[in-house]
């Protein structure tokens, strides 16, 4: 009983702990409608007063202007890679923006409240103890659960030299069966690095649409970006296109109130999505469907540090994937029957979206196979059982590149016995002085997860540059495999948010992300040895691991 009541009195008292700290933050920084000038500033001071999130994923520590002390390799800079995508007859025009939308956007102070309470709220919910819910599985009986459907007898993993599995058609089938989702041929997939580069498409393809634009985003902003892309999809109501949009319902209290106050006014079918179920869960799924033709996903919200458009704003290194074929259809009907459930469960006056997409479908085409995987926990999680199986097919390398790299005891095998056959495993994800300042107090977490991987022989490389955050999610195999989409590395990933990935079966579009990732290590530190990642945590991280990362107290 005595445990039964402890935590929740911890998690209570976090939660009193933070609340000065947020109403210190009001009186130094103004209301809700004040907006500092200073990009950095706003995000440094209102982080560090308030040790919550502004952006996806954490709070942050009082120490925001720690820096790494990783030395960087001497690693030449690989040629420069190819990352124009051509879409033919589109055009290019600049919506004029408001005073009001031009700068950064401002902090919305019950909204980090809210997400205080969200935080909280996700995870006091998965102890249990909470009447109506139930405890979710340990990291270990998921990880257990993983490895059953991963690992396999009829095509176990190979010793590095030989050919990858992904070769193998009969393994092709077993992933396929693993997943629940199949791979059909004949896409053209190209990644776009960067927020320049897949803004340039978003926009153009929104301007160019015809007949619907479906669109599921973590957020849009209260900024350029969201602006901008609100008066098109605005406009593109007005002509009479269907245009929904599908928005998490927690974080659309933080930010892009007033945009999407804008769209909804004029007719744009916006969804605000949750599960009472599971109230501090989160919609992180971000794809655009284009005329049931095109489909952008991977990391990037409706924002400035995304795109880096707008004056004065950070800019993210973040990667999406734009491709045309088949499974565009699949893309719909995966966040179609979120929206109609959302709509019937909320007694919406929307259209329900036909999830049974068009006859004789005009795509691009081209040789790419694809599968696109949406993970909803609890319901359904079939993005890490991908990953990982992926990574059992491996016998050459494995390249990941991701934002927060917490691993779960089944990465951290699947790694590890990677290494054993030989295989060679590049991990790139934030340092200290990269990560954005709400992920701070997960430094700690995501350093003592590796360490372990170093020591095995992973190759390890940390971001460097101060705002400049990475933000990507993507990993490579054998140069025959890509994931890509919005799936974290962390805890949260697999238990609390919905997530989307792409997977890519094409040697020459891997091709592509693989030279990315070269250029992106280029630019990094690599980890030489494991004393380099250890290190004195702050006192929020000591809270974050020690009742949020539990996976790590072995």
């Amino acid at each position: 009983m005595g445990m039964l009541i402890k935590k929740p009195v911890i998690s209570l008292a976090v939660s009193m702990a933070l609340l000065p700290q947020f109403v210190s933050a009001q009186a130094l920084y103004g209301g809700a409608d004040k907006k500092p000038g200073d990009y950095n500033t706003k995000i440094s001071k209102t982080a560090e007063a308030l040790g919550i999130s502004v952006y996806e994923d954490y709070p942050v520590q009082r120490d925001a202007s720690a820096r790494s002390s990783y030395q960087a390799p001497a690693v030449s800079r690989p040629a420069p890679v190819n990352l124009k995508y051509e879409v033919p007859g589109l055009s290019e025009e600049k919506a004029s923006v408001p005073p009001e939308f031009a700068g950064t956007e401002p902090v919305s102070y019950i909204g980090l409240a809210a997400t205080i309470w969200n935080t909280i709220r996700s995870k006091v919910s998965d102890t249990g103890w909470l009447p109506g819910t139930e405890k979710p599985a340990s990291f270990e009986e998921i990880s257990d659960r993983v490895l059953k459907a991963s690992k396999s007898t009829a095509f176990p993993a190979r010793q590095a030299g030989q050919p990858s599995l992904f070769t193998d058609g009969g393994f092709i089938n077993e992933f396929e069966n693993a997943t629940g989702a199949r791979f059909s041929g004949g896409h053209s997939a190209k990644f776009l690095i960067d927020g320049v580069e897949s803004f340039r498409v978003r926009d153009s393809l929104i301007k160019n649409a015809k007949k619907s634009l479906l669109v599921s985003s973590w957020a849009f902003y209260d900024d350029t970006t969201g602006y901008e892309a609100a008066q098109m999809l605005i406009e593109k109501k007005k002509q009479g296109l269907d245009v929904k949009v599908m928005i998490d319902n927690n974080v659309s209290s933080s930010h892009g109130r007033k945009v999407v106050k804008l769209m909804e006014a004029a007719g744009v079918e916006v969804v605000r999505h949750n599960d009472p179920d599971r109230a501090g869960d989160i919609w992180h799924v971000k794809i655009m469907i284009v005329d049931d033709k095109y489909a952008i996903a991977g990391g990037m919200n409706f924002g400035d540090v995304y795109s880096h458009k707008g004056s004065g704003s950070v800019k993210w290194r973040d990667t999406d994937v734009i491709f045309s074929g088949p499974a565009v259809l699949d893309s719909k009907k995966l966040i179609g029957d979120q929206w109609n459930a959302n709509v019937a469960k909320k007694k919406l006056p929307f259209k329900s979206v036909d999830v049974r997409g068009p006859q004789n479908a005009d795509f691009e085409g081209g040789s790419a196979q694809v599968s696109v995987l949406l993970s909803n926990p609890p319901k359904t999680a079939p993005i890490l059982i991908s990953i990982i199986k992926a990574m059992y097919g491996a016998t050459k390398t494995i390249n990941i590149e991701n934002a927060y790299f917490v691993a779960i005891p089944v990465v951290s095998q699947a790694v590890i016995e990677a290494l054993d056959r030989g295989v060679e495993v590049n991990i790139l994800t934030n340092s200290k002085e990269s990560i954005d300042a709400e992920g701070k107090p997960i430094i700690d977490a995501m350093a003592k997860c590796l360490i372990p991987l170093v020591q095995s022989g992973a190759k390890v490389y940390l971001k460097q540059g101060e705002a400049q955050t990475l933000h990507s999610k993507f990993m490579t195999v054998d140069g025959e495999f890509a994931s890509i989409g919005s799936y974290n590395l962390h805890p949260r990933g697999e238990r609390s948010d919905a997530e989307l990935n792409v997977n890519v079966l094409d040697r020459g579009s891997v091709a592509q992300l693989d030279a990315v990732f070269a250029r992106d290590l280029s630019l990094a530190k690599k980890v030489r040895s494991a004393k380099e990642l250890e290190g004195q945590p702050g006192w929020l991280s000591k809270i974050m691991s020690k009742y949020f990362y539990e996976q790590l107290k072995k």
